[in-house]
C-alpha cells in the first residue's frame, strides 16, 4: 500500500477504534445513544433516522427507480459499513472495500449480528482498494469516500471499467464549494436561538458589543461545514480528507456516464442535531421541525446543499 493511503488507513483505524470504546454501534437500525457525538446525528437513533431518511433512503431509491433489484453493488471505501448492510437489507449482493482493516473488522462483525435477515441480499467486506478489483459489478457506490481522491476522473473511470454497458455509479458527496456564508449565517441563526432557549450543548453567546461577533461567528460556522471541523479541532478525520471539491467531482462523474439524477442532499442538520439538549419529546420535535424546513430551503434554493446524490449510467460508447 502506498505511504499516503497507509496514513489513510492508520486515521481511520484510530477513529473507528476510538467511536466503538465510546459506545458507537454502525447500523441505522440498531443504533442507541451515544454521548460521544456532541453534534453529529449519530448521538441518538430518533436524529439517525432522519439523517437516513434523506440520504441512504434516496440513494436506493434513485438505484430502485432505474435500475431493478438484486444488483451486484461494490461499496468503495464502506468504513464500518452501515451503508452496504442496508443496501444488502434491500436485496443487493454487496461486497463493501475499504483500506481501514480495523473499519472492514468491525462491519463484519456487525453484519455478523445483523437481526434483519428478511429479503437480505449477501454482504462480504475486504480490505482493498479500487485499483485491486478485477471483478465486474452492476453498480459502484462512491458514499463520501470520492473526496478522498485527489484524481476522481481516474477513480470514477476505474469504476466504470469493473461496469458492463448499461451499469451505474451512484454517489453520495460533499459539495462544500456550494456552501455560502449566507448558509452559515442561517446555521449561526438558529444555534444561537436555541442556546439562547436552553437546547443546544453550548453556552449563548453574549452580545454586548452592538452585534459586532456576528461575522466571527458566522465565518466559523462556514469554515466548520466547509472543512468538516470545529474551528479548533486539529486535523481532519484523515490526511486525504477534502482532496476534490465537490464541482471536481460532479464534473468527473458527468463527463463519463450519462446522468440519471441528480439531487441536492443535507445542507446542516447532519451537524446540528446531535448539538440539540433537552427533555425527548420535546428535542424531537425540534428535529423534525429542522429537519423538515433543512428540505423546504433546498428545494426552493433558500439554502445551498453541502452534499449531493448522483446516479449515472456507463453508455456502449464509454
Amino acid at each position: 500500500m502506498k505511504p499516503e493511503l497507509e496514513a489513510e488507513a492508520a486515521a481511520f483505524d484510530r477513529r473507528i477504534e476510538e467511536r466503538i470504546r465510546a459506545g458507537f454501534l454502525p447500523d441505522f437500525r440498531r443504533a442507541s445513544k451515544c454521548a460521544y457525538f456532541y453534534k453529529s446525528f449519530w448521538r441518538d437513533p430518533h436524529f439517525i433516522k432522519l439523517y437516513a431518511d434523506g440520504t441512504v433512503n434516496i440513494l436506493l431509491e434513485m438505484l430502485r427507480r432505474h435500475s431493478g433489484e438484486n444488483l451486484r453493488i461494490l461499496d468503495v471505501g464502506c468504513g464500518a459499513g452501515y451503508v452496504s448492510l442496508e443496501f444488502a437489507r434491500a436485496g443487493h449482493r454487496v461486497l463493501g472495500i475499504d483500506i481501514s482493516s480495523k473499519c472492514i473488522e468491525i462491519a463484519s462483525e456487525y453484519r455478523d449480528k445483523n437481526p434483519f435477515t428478511e429479503g437480505f441480499g449477501s454482504l462480504d467486506y475486504e480490505v482493498r482498494t479500487l485499483d485491486e478489483v478485477t471483478e465486474p459489478f452492476d453498480c459502484v457506490l462512491f458514499s463520501g469516500c470520492l473526496h478522498h481522491f485527489s484524481d476522481p476522473a481516474k477513480t470514477v473511470h476505474e469504476a466504470t471499467e469493473l461496469l458492463p454497458a448499461g451499469g451505474f455509479i451512484l454517489a453520495y458527496e460533499p459539495c462544500h464549494d456550494q456552501w455560502r456564508m449566507q448558509d452559515a449565517a442561517q446555521v449561526t441563526l438558529i444555534r444561537g436561538l436555541l442556546a439562547l432557549a436552553g437546547f443546544w450543548y453550548e453556552e449563548p453567546f453574549e452580545l454586548n458589543d452592538g452585534g459586532s461577533k456576528f461575522p466571527t461567528l458566522v465565518q466559523d460556522v462556514h469554515t466548520e461545514y466547509v472543512t468538516e471541523r470545529d474551528k479548533d479541532e486539529a486535523g481532519g478525520q484523515s490526511p486525504n480528507d477534502n482532496s476534490a471539491s465537490g464541482e471536481v467531482i460532479l464534473n468527473a462523474l458527468r463527463e463519463q456516464l450519462r446522468e440519471l439524477e441528480y439531487k441536492p442532499g443535507l445542507s446542516f442538520t447532519y451537524r446540528l442535531l446531535g448539538g440539540l439538549r433537552g427533555p425527548d419529546e420535546t428535542v424531537y420535535r425540534i428535529a423534525d421541525f429542522l429537519a423538515a424546513y433543512e428540505k423546504y430551503t433546498i428545494e426552493n434554493g433558500f439554502l445551498r446543499p453541502n452534499y449531493f446524490c448522483f446516479l449515472g449510467k456507463k453508455t456502449p460508447s464509454r
